[in-house]
C-alpha cells in the first residue's frame, strides 16, 4: 500500500467518490442553514501502521462560502503528511483553506487530505469542528419535523452516535409498491442471465450469484467491500443528453446483516477539477434487508458536456455484502454505432480494452486466439533475444507473433527496445558513439521490419534500483530515457509508446510517477506491471492506479499481470479482486496477462490452464465474466 503522497497530489477518484454524495444532515435541517455546511471526515485507505484521510466540506446551504475553518482531534493518530490546505497544531488539528480553494458555492465541495500514523490504534473517525461545520452542532438525530435529506449514516461526521445506530432520511426511499419496469427498458443483462454482462465493480469482488435472485436464475453479489464508495455498477451505455430516464434496480443484503441504507448512483466520466464531484448524482436511497428484496427507483437526467460512464449500487455501511437484480432503465435509448462493437457489447470498457497475454515457450499456441485478442512476446522481442551477435539478427520468433497477430487481427506489443537486463552482451564493450549508434540501429530496423507494431516497452524497469539501461545512460547522457523514446518515434511513428516498469502500483510507486512525469510529452502511456499483487485490496489497487492517472496523466496499459499461488482459491479471489478494478479503470486502456499454462510461467503457480486446456478457477471466472462476452 502506498505509505507517502506528495504535498499537492490530486485526489484520487476514490476520495472523490467516497466524499462525492454527502447531503445536508438533519441536525443542519434545523439549525441555520444559511451560515453552515456539511464537513465529513473519510477514510481513504489503510495499512498496519498507517492510514490517508480526507475531510470534505460540502456547501449545501443557499449561500457562498467564503473562507473556512475546521478542527478535529484523535485518541491514537497523528498526521504526518497533509495537502490542499494550511494546517496548524498537534492535536487537536486544525486546518484552512489556501488561495485556490477558500470559496465555496453553493452545492459545490472541496476537500483535504492527509497522511498520518495509528500509533497502535485503528484508523479513527473523528468530530469535524469549526464554523463552517456548524458550531456546536454535535448529534445528527432529526426530530420528527425535520426536512427529509440524504444523510447516510457514515456521513455525519460531528455526530458522536455510532454510524450503526443512526437513523436515516432518504431523499428518495423507493417502494416497490405498484412500481411497472418501462415498456421502452434498454438494460441488456439487468436480470444477470447472461453472466456479469454490463456488471462490474468501483471497488470489492463482482460474482453471479444462484444463493438468491429476485427473478430468473441469478442476481449479482457484492462481496469484500472496504469502502462506503466499493458497489456493484451496471452499464447502460451512453445516455442522451437532456433525457430523463426512470432507472431502478432491486436490492437484497447478504443473509444475517442488519438493515442498511443503500443508494443507486448516477456517475459521469471523470472530469479534471478534483475540488468538485458533480460527476455524481444520486438518483435514490433506501433502507435494503437481508430478509426480503427493496426497490431503489429514481429519475435522472444526463446533462452536461460530461459523458455518462454508469450507474453505482452502493451501501453507506462500508463492509456490508449484498444481491441486486432486475436492473432496468426507460428513457431515450442511445444510438450505438456499428462500428462500436469489439469482442464484448455489453460494456463501456470492453469496446477499446483488450485482454492479452504472452507466447508459451517460444511459441503461439494454436488455443491463443480461443482466449486472448492482444499479443506480446515474452522473451523474443527483447533485443538480447534478437540480436546476441552484434549485427547478426534473429528475426524469425518475432516473424512468427506478427504473422500470427496479422492473421487474427489482434494487436502485437513489442517488448522491449530498452533494458538494462536480456540486452546483448557485447553492447557493454563499444563506446558511448558506437553504443549510441547500436541503439538507434536496433530500433530502426525493428521499426522497419515491423511498422504495424501497435505498442511499444520503449524503456523497461528505468526506476533507479530496478534495473536502468547504464549502456544507454552512457550511450546519451542523463536525458537516455528522452532520447530513446525521440528515436522511437521517428522510426515507429504510429506506435503507443510506453514507459513500462516494475511493480509500480506495489513498490517504488512515488519514484515511477516522479520519473514518468520528468518525460512530459516523449512518452504516449504507462505500463503497470502487475506481478504479484497478491494480497492488495481492490480499494489499494485502485487508489493505485488513480494516483498515477491523476499525477502522470497518461493513459495505462497493465503491462505484465498475474499472480502465483498453487492455490487456486487464493488465486480466484485476487482475479476477482484485482481484474475489475482493471476492467473498469476508464484510464486503463488493455490488460496483457504474463502467461496461462502451468509450468511455463515465469512466476510459479501462476498458470491459469493445464497444458491440455483444463482451466483453474481464475480462469473460469475469466471465461465466464470477461473472455467470452
Amino acid at each position: 500500500m502506498l505509505k507517502s503522497i506528495s504535498s499537492r497530489t490530486h485526489l484520487a477518484q476514490a476520495l472523490k467518490r467516497t466524499c462525492g454524495l454527502v447531503g445536508v444532515s438533519a441536525a443542519l435541517a434545523v439549525t441555520s442553514q444559511a451560515a453552515f455546511a456539511v464537513c465529513t471526515y473519510t477514510v481513504d485507505s489503510e495499512w498496519p501502521d498507517g492510514f490517508v484521510a480526507s475531510i470534505t466540506i460540502k456547501n449545501d446551504t443557499g449561500a457562498p462560502v467564503n473562507g473556512w475553518n475546521v478542527n478535529w482531534q484523535y485518541a491514537n493518530n497523528r498526521i504526518n503528511g497533509t495537502w490542499n490546505a494550511n494546517f496548524s497544531g498537534s492535536n487537536p488539528y486544525s486546518a484552512s483553506n489556501i488561495s485556490w480553494n477558500g470559496n465555496i458555492a453553493a452545492g459545490q465541495s472541496v476537500s483535504f487530505g492527509f497522511q498520518g500514523t495509528k500509533n497502535g490504534g485503528s484508523a479513527e473517525r473523528p468530530a469535524v469542528n469549526g464554523a463552517a461545520c456548524g458550531g456546536a452542532v454535535t448529534s445528527s438525530v432529526a426530530p420528527s419535523s425535520a426536512p427529509r435529506s440524504s444523510v447516510a449514516p457514515s456521513s455525519v461526521a460531528r455526530s458522536s452516535v455510532a454510524p450503526s445506530s443512526q437513523p436515516v432520511v432518504s431523499s428518495r426511499s423507493s417502494s416497490s409498491s405498484g412500481y411497472t419496469v418501462p415498456a421502452n427498458n434498454f438494460a441488456q443483462n439487468g436480470g444477470v442471465e447472461s453472466g456479469l454482462t454490463n456488471w462490474s465493480t468501483t471497488a470489492g469482488t463482482a460474482a453471479r450469484s444462484t444463493a438468491d435472485k429476485r427473478s430468473g436464475s441469478a442476481s449479482a453479489l457484492i462481496t469484500g467491500r472496504t469502502g462506503s464508495w466499493n458497489g456493484l455498477t451496471f452499464n447502460t451505455g451512453s445516455l442522451v443528453s437532456g433525457s430523463q430516464y426512470d432507472v431502478a434496480v432491486w436490492v437484497k443484503l447478504a443473509p444475517g446483516t442488519p438493515d442498511s441504507v443503500v443508494q443507486l448512483t448516477a456517475k459521469r466520466q471523470e472530469d479534471s477539477d478534483t475540488s468538485t464531484y458533480n460527476e455524481y448524482t444520486q438518483v435514490a436511497t433506501a433502507t435494503a434487508s437481508s430478509t426480503e428484496w427493496r426497490l431503489l427507483q429514481g429519475y435522472y437526467t444526463q446533462s452536461g458536456s460530461t459523458a455518462f460512464q454508469h450507474f453505482i449500487i452502493e451501501a453507506t455501511d462500508a463492509t456490508i455484502s449484498y444481491y441486486a437484480d432486475d436492473f432496468s432503465i426507460g428513457g431515450q435509448a442511445p444510438v450505438v454505432s456499428s462500428s462500436s462493437s469489439s469482442r464484448a457489447s455489453s460494456s463501456a470498457p470492453a469496446a477499446k480494452k483488450f485482454i492479452g497475454n504472452i507466447t508459451t515457450s517460444g511459441a503461439v499456441r494454436s488455443d491463443f486466439n480461443r482466449y486472448w485478442n492482444q499479443i506480446t512476446g515474452e522473451n523474443e522481442g527483447k533485443w538480447g533475444s534478437v540480436e546476441g551477435t552484434r549485427d547478426v539478427y534473429n528475426w524469425a520468433p518475432v516473424d512468427r507473433i506478427y504473422a500470427y497477430a496479422r492473421a487474427n487481427n489482434i494487436p502485437v506489443k513489442a517488448h522491449t527496445f530498452v533494458w538494462g537486463a536480456q540486452s546483448p552482451s557485447w553492447i557493454n564493450n563499444l563506446s558511448a558513439t558506437e553504443t549510441a549508434a547500436e541503439i538507434e540501429e536496433w530500433i530502426r530496423d525493428y521499426c522497419t521490419r515491423y511498422p504495424d507494431t501497435a505498442m511499444i516497452d520503449v524503456v523497461n524497469e528505468a526506476v533507479v534500483g530496478h534495473q536502468p539501461a547504464a549502456y544507454a545512460q552512457k550511450a546519451f547522457g542523463n536525458n537516455w530515457i528522452q532520447r530513446v523514446f525521440q528515436l522511437a518515434r521517428q522510426y515507429c511513428p504510429n506506435s503507443i509508446l510506453i514507459l513500462n516498469d516494475y511493480n509500480n502500483i506495489r513498490w517504488q510507486h512515488n519514484e515511477f510517477i516522479a520519473l514518468a512525469k520528468a518525460q512530459g510529452n516523449y512518452i504516449d502511456a504507462v505500463g503497470l506491471q502487475a506481478h504479484e499483487l497478491k494480497g492488495l485490496t481492490a480499494a489499494q489497487v485502485q487508489t493505485a492506479i488513480d494516483n498515477i492517472w491523476n499525477q502522470v496523466g497518461k493513459p495505462i496499459y497493465i503491462s505484465e499481470y498475474d499472480i502465483g499461488d498453487t492455490n487456486d482459491q487464493v488465486q480466484l479471489q485476487n482475479f476477482q479482486a484485482h481484474f475489475p478494478v482493471f476492467w473498469n479503470h476508464p484510464h486503463v486502456k488493455g490488460i496483457t496477462i504474463w502467461g496461462y499454462v502451468n509450468g511455463r510461467t515465469w512466476i510459479e503457480g501462476s498458470g491459469l490452464m493445464s497444458d491440455n486446456g483444463t482451466p483453474r478457477p481464475a480462469m473460469t471466472w475469466l471465461l465466464n465474466n470477461y473472455i467470452n462476452k
